[in-house]
């Protein structure tokens, strides 16, 4: 019986194709930053980019805030584990094949920030907002 990793890996490429390819631009901080969040902006120089081809997904998800619901448009970008190791530049100070809600996306020429990252049978799946 095929395991769902094994169905993820036949499937993935052929989403790609009927995508068109896509690809995503990924920046990062090139030293390590501090993990204090009242450090500010100085630590946000992002000076490692590569890129990695992905799966996007745009939908309308349900927002509810008191007694109004409404619709936003939201973003999920889909990554392989194994290209994200393949593409990334080696770093010392970090663990290869991670993403952190610290690295910023390009995609179509738009810049997104990450609001929520999974990892999920080898795929990363993030949740993106315009920034």
């Amino acid at each position: 019986m095929a395991t769902i990793t094994q169905i993820l890996e036949k499937v993935y490429p052929k989403l790609r194709k009927i995508e068109e390819d896509p690809i995503l631009e990924i920046l990062r901080t090139g030293s390590t930053s501090s993990s204090n969040p009242f450090a500010g902006k100085a630590n946000a120089v992002y000076s490692l980019s590569f890129k990695v081809p992905c799966l996007f997904s745009e939908q309308p998800e349900i927002v509810r805030a008191g007694a109004n619901i409404s619709t936003e448009q939201q973003m999920y970008l889909y990554l392989k584990k194994s290209d994200l190791i393949e593409c990334e530049p080696v770093d010392a100070n970090r663990e290869v094949g991670i993403i952190s809600l610290k690295d910023r996306f390009v995609f179509k020429n738009r810049r997104y920030v990450p609001v929520e990252i999974q990892e999920l049978f080898g795929l990363w799946k993030i949740k993106v907002v315009k920034e």
